[in-house]
């Protein structure tokens, strides 16, 4: 449905889940994040 709905305006959603986890490798680096619980602001 989402899919669909993307498709209908246009949307690239490849490009939409891209950005996503590029904005997430910043927002959460491996070297910090990986085995803690800790919010964003915390590492």
């Amino acid at each position: 449905m989402c899919l669909l709905i993307a498709d209908n305006y246009g949307l690239d959603v490849k490009q939409i889940i891209s950005d996503k986890i590029e904005k997430n490798k910043k927002k959460y680096p491996i070297s910090k994040a990986k085995g803690s619980s800790k919010k964003y602001t915390e590492l």
